[in-house]
């Protein structure tokens, strides 16, 4: 009788077991699982918005790259030559070739440089010219400059640049 008695009382708790517990672990177990799948994409969210981002500054930095490559840039430099001599050193520090080269300064500073070879035609990327400058008892330390120049299109730029005796 003994073993009958806990066959049943193990069956009613094998029935209640399967009842009630089961269906309550089982809606724990999904509880958890949407949570974390929640986070996981909040995550995956966060990581897409990043990496689109650094496609996005990829791409720009390639864009100024390219513009870069096409580009000119004409600065100029005074250069110390001898005991009271100086020229100017006109070049292109840009990557394309600079067209109608010209340059003026102050009009208080036009008899310091000279203008014998402006306006250049064209001036490819790392070439140069030189103008004389002239430096008398008086004169100035420091003077504006500004390049002028017409890109391959046809646009024209300029750069503004104080330069030093």
């Amino acid at each position: 009788m003994v073993f009958t008695e806990l066959w049943i009382l193990i069956k009613d708790v094998f029935i209640y077991i399967v009842k009630y517990a089961l269906p309550i672990a089982a809606l724990v177990i999904s509880c958890l699982s949407y949570r974390d799948s929640r986070k996981a994409n909040k995550i995956r969210g966060r990581l897409n918005e990043v990496e689109e981002k650094l496609k996005n500054f990829e791409l720009e930095e390639k864009e100024r790259e390219r513009e870069e490559a096409t580009k000119a840039c004409v600065e100029a430099r005074v250069v110390k030559i001898s005991k009271g001599k100086y020229k100017m050193k006109v070049w292109n520090s840009g990557k394309a070739t600079a067209y109608n080269v010209d340059f003026e300064t102050q009009p208080e500073y036009e008899n310091m440089v000279f203008k014998e070879k402006v306006p250049f035609e064209f001036l490819e990327p790392g070439k140069n010219f030189e103008e004389h400058v002239l430096v008398y008892m008086g004169t100035p330390r420091k003077f504006n400059l500004t390049t002028h120049w017409v890109d391959s299109q046809g646009k024209p730029h300029s750069k503004d640049q104080i330069l030093s005796v």
